[in-house]
């Protein structure tokens, strides 16, 4: 009896050997997880990068003893720009969001087109000279460390600076361009871009995080 059991043990055994060189595997499907460095891969979903366009008061700034050449360590920084709004010298002029996928590319885009009259002629004849305005933001992403990321960005930015338009006259409108790289740690907002223009500055702020953490 001793001998018949260890004969059915032996056999087992080289039957699981057997399927272990053939490739044989169970039928339980392995749990899907993200890789070291990797925690929001396909398994998890999508990264949210969320832009800011902010437009900053520079003598507001100057009273927080920020430097105006960025010289460490009075370098402006996220909680300098968040105190100008809160007291009113800065403002928020655009901004946009995307949800990505590591390694894929997402472009979300608003536009709004302003037609200015023109008359020329006697008697006069009435055209209209359209003007696109709105904003673009592109932005890519892919594992940095196990809490940041890498993103790729790109955003365009044209507005009026006129509030009253006058016929025969083309508005005066001004636009900000960035296109850059940047590694954002989850759920802290970051400087990535910014231009400066006598007593104002504005900034590109990025931040992204995982949806629903």
């Amino acid at each position: 009896m001793f001998a018949k059991a260890k004969g059915i043990v032996i056999a087992a055994c080289v039957l699981l050997c057997t399927l272990s060189l053939m490739g044989g595997r169970s039928n339980v499907p392995p749990r899907p997880r993200a890789s070291v460095g990797q925690p929001f891969g396909s398994a998890v979903g999508a990264v949210l990068v969320e832009a800011f366009v902010v437009d900053v008061n520079l003598p507001a700034l100057a009273k927080l003893e920020v430097s105006p050449i960025g010289q460490e360590p009075h370098a402006v920084s996220v909680a300098d720009i968040l105190k100008c709004l809160d007291t009113g010298q800065a403002r928020v002029i655009g901004g946009g969001k995307a949800a990505s996928q590591p390694d894929a590319r997402t472009t979300t885009q608003a536009t709004r087109t302003t037609y200015i009259k023109c008359e020329k002629g006697t008697p006069p004849e009435a055209s209209y000279t359209p003007y696109q305005l709105g904003r673009r933001f592109s932005v890519g992403v892919s594992p940095a460390s196990d809490t940041a990321v890498s993103v790729q960005f790109s955003y365009t930015h044209t507005r009026v600076t006129q509030n009253v338009q006058t016929a025969n006259v083309p508005p005066d409108t001004e636009s900000w361009e960035w296109s850059s790289a940047a590694v954002l740690e989850l759920g802290k907002p970051q400087i990535v871009a910014a231009s400066q223009d006598g007593e104002e500055a504005v900034f590109l702020l990025l931040t992204a995080h995982i949806p629903g953490e």
